[in-house]
């Protein structure tokens, strides 16, 4: 048999495997999505897998994407996601108008999505503009000294309040006096960085770095515990970043939101609608830390313009959307919050799809104990059992008040039950932005967003014990109580500790080492272990009687491959399980 033949017969073999194995998979997840319209020109294409794609796969997988105005397109295909994902990026940009064709997977994908009619300005925020800042720095010091215009607090406090201090940025609508401040109760800064321009949703990330939206920058700065900047987050595929919401992910990753602008025919949608409208729709993202977008929602494939509660469908200018927040889900799953829905939607990140509708037009929910329900609401977050906050602006409650909210969901009987609210004596009316943030101790904390009030800490009870009024003019986007993290230490023990807590890794993602922090409030048993994948313990860091304080430990990971691991803290009377991941 000649050698022709017998490759051949190889090839062949390897295609029916390659076909079989495949057949094991499912393609869950589509971006674009197919049939849909109105993508960007910049779009790559993303396929989601039901299981981890094999090494051999990986290797021989090819796509066909071809533009009815480009012809051809060659580019680069890239698993993401565990290998659970694939993304072909274009070498170059689709056309206007254009109907763009995959096909491949051995014969597995076949399917179509439209390139949008017209472009729209967007903030060029694609990989070339990532900037990592380091020495721009925040002032810390522990007394540091107002500057002359510093902001001048107005200042109640009724009782004690939750450990921590008070993250905001101050803004009006004339530039001037911006700062990101870290405050003591009394007002006086722990920390503040002057600005330049208005600043958003200054925050404490769970992955432990600090994030704010630089108006200047059109995106997300991320900062280390010493407040120098080392990363940045922003939209991809042509998208621009907008200032509502950004969640980092354990990867080194964050989700985002985008608005995206339409040349939309209003007529053939409602009467008197104008034939050149301009429609603000939403887009949904997940960047991993390689900034590639690993999952894309688009409303204009799931929710229809006329959903909108109070909007004018017939002027020229329409924001139909109008998200606020992003909450991921442990059941792969992400929280919108759209503001000029009233809704607050429940997103599969496996599929792409809607699981529910909380709110709005097309209310999937039975209401409890909350006749009003709630309206042009902000902050949608998840608290555990079941229990959900939100900051409901109350635009068009009679009259207009804003209140604090936590709902119990029953995603089976599909209830949602009032748990408790807040609403401020006398009333306090936020027309736009607030936040809700349940602390530790049980005391919320509500950023009152635009109105003269700008937090509160209240008691489960609802007894105030804590109020801070920015100067008149100034407002703050949302605002937030968190604890700073200790300076990092290697093995010592570097202070008295309230209570037992395991700390996110930092650097995270890392290579290849890492340090881990942790606290116990008493003399303990301490094992602290780390786990692959598998659930297979590759490492002991600790194990052994420890006393009260905070710790500082070093993992290397030089001798392991890279990949996502587990490390657990045990001790006599607390566990913990956190995520980490290592890229080489």
């Amino acid at each position: 048999m000649s050698n022709k033949v017998i490759s051949g017969a190889i090839s062949a073999i390897f295609l029916l495997l390659a076909s079989a194995y495949l057949n094991a998979q499912t393609i869950q997840y589509l971006s674009p999505k197919p049939n849909s319209i109105y993508n960007n020109e910049k779009s790559t294409i993303i396929i989601g897998f039901n299981s981890v794609l094999s090494g051999d796969f990986l290797k021989t997988v090819t796509l066909s994407v071809t533009g009815s105005t480009t012809g051809l397109h060659t580019g680069t295909i890239i698993p993401v996601e565990a290998n659970r994902k694939l993304i072909f990026k274009p070498a170059v940009p689709f056309s206007l108008n254009e109907t763009v064709t995959v096909s491949g997977i051995f014969g597995q994908l076949n399917y179509s999505f439209t390139i949008r009619k017209y472009a729209q300005p967007q903030n060029p925020n694609d990989n070339s503009e990532m900037r990592i800042l380091n020495g721009e720095n925040i002032i810390q010091t522990p007394v540091a000294p107002s500057p002359k215009d510093f902001p001048v607090f107005n200042i109640t406090q009724n009782g004690p309040t939750e450990d921590g201090y008070l993250f905001l940025s101050n803004f009006s609508q004339a530039y001037g006096n911006n700062y990101l401040m870290v405050l003591n109760n009394n007002g006086t800064p722990h920390s503040y960085k002057a600005l330049t321009a208005n600043a958003y949703d200054f925050k404490r990330q769970k992955t432990n770095i600090y994030t704010y939206y630089e108006e200047m920058a059109h995106f997300y700065l991320g900062m280390d515990e010493n407040y120098n900047v080392i990363d940045s987050f922003f939209c991809g595929n042509g998208y621009s970043t907008d200032i509502h919401e950004c969640q980092c992910t354990a990867d080194g990753g964050a989700w985002l939101l985008s608005y995206d602008i339409q040349t939309i025919d209003m007529s053939q949608i409602v009467s008197g609608g104008l034939t050149n409208a301009q429609v603000t729709g939403l887009i949904i993202q997940k960047i991993d830390a390689n900034k590639n977008v690993v999952f894309q929602w688009s409303s204009w494939d799931y929710i229809p313009i006329t959903d909108a509660t109070h909007e004018n469908l017939t002027a020229y200018n329409i924001d139909y959307m109008h998200g606020n927040a992003l909450e991921p889900m442990d059941d792969n799953s992400v929280l919108l919050s759209s503001r000029h829905l009233d809704e607050i939607t429940k997103i599969s990140e496996t599929t792409g799809d809607i699981i529910w509708r909380l709110g709005g037009k097309h209310n999937m929910f039975t209401f409890i104990g909350d006749t009003l329900g709630f309206s042009h609401q902000h902050y949608v977050r998840y608290i555990g059992n079941n229990h959900y906050t939100l900051f409901d602006n109350g635009n068009f409650h009679t009259p207009g008040f804003s209140r604090a909210l936590e709902y119990v969901l029953d995603e089976t009987n599909m209830t949602a039950t009032l748990y408790w609210q807040f609403r401020h004596s006398p009333d306090i009316f936020a027309a736009a932005m607030g936040s809700v943030q349940r602390l530790a101790n049980g005391n919320t904390l509500i950023g009152w967003g635009s109105a003269s009030t700008t937090l509160s800490e209240v008691t489960p009870e609802g007894n105030l014990v804590y109020e801070l009024s920015l100067p008149t003019g100034q407002m703050s986007y949302r605002a937030f109580r968190f604890e700073l993290q200790p300076v990092t230490g290697t093995g010592n023990n570097d202070g008295i500790a309230k209570n037992y807590s395991l700390n996110q890794n930092y650097p995270n993602p890392f290579n290849p080492t890492t340090t881990i922090k942790f606290s116990i409030p008493s003399s303990s048993f301490v094992n602290l272990s780390v786990y692959d994948i598998t659930g297979k313990k590759v490492g002991e860091i600790l194990n052994g009687q420890m006393s009260a304080g905070q710790y500082s430990e070093k993992w290397d990971g030089s001798k392991f491959s890279s990949g996502v691991y587990f490390y657990v803290l045990k001790t006599n009377n607390f566990q913990s399980t956190k995520k980490m991941l290592l890229i080489k």
